[in-house]
């Protein structure tokens, strides 16, 4: 998290008074693939302005500076199975994080392996925060129902407390 991500969180404030979709279950590559393009269909419209930052809230919780990118970055990053296991963080359990400033969502993936000789043995997850009175609020509903079977929804600062690896 970001200092002030953290701070959002500890006091229930955007994107964390709201709703999280999230992955169930392990995720393909080719999974998070489509539901990255579809997320990022869905929120680059509306928010031109992005920041970007390695969470390592699941693996030891440490602070971190986000830094400004663009949805260029994202989009090159999912073109294929390789770049998007060449866009994760090195280390277990470090999603790449990115929102805007408004902070009226979070979205998180993460690419784990488990061979280092062969991407195809990953396993992916996948979290977007959306806050509760925001125009996009309703992309989690939508999200949850496009990837029935892959994403369940939950509240989401329930669901980031519950999964704090600190």
């Amino acid at each position: 998290m970001t200092p002030d991500l953290q701070n959002r969180l500890d006091s229930s404030m955007a994107p964390f008074d709201g709703s999280c979709v999230h992955n169930d279950d392990e995720l393909t590559l080719a999974q998070l693939r489509e539901i990255l393009t579809s997320a990022i269909i869905e929120l680059s419209s509306k928010y031109p302005a992005i920041e970007l930052f390695h969470d390592w809230h699941e693996h030891d919780g440490f602070i971190v500076d986000s830094k400004p990118t663009s949805w260029d970055v994202l989009r090159s990053a999912i073109q294929t199975d390789r770049t998007l296991f060449d866009s994760r963080d090195d280390d277990f359990d470090v999603r790449i994080a990115v929102f805007p400033t408004s902070c009226d969502w979070l979205l998180r993936y993460n690419v784990d392996q488990d061979d280092e000789s062969d991407y195809n043995t990953v396993t992916c997850d996948f979290d977007l925060s959306v806050a509760k009175h925001t125009e996009i609020s309703n992309v989690v509903d939508f999200s949850r129902s496009k990837f029935s079977g892959l994403l369940v929804q939950q509240e989401s600062g329930s669901w980031f407390k519950s999964n704090y690896g600190g």
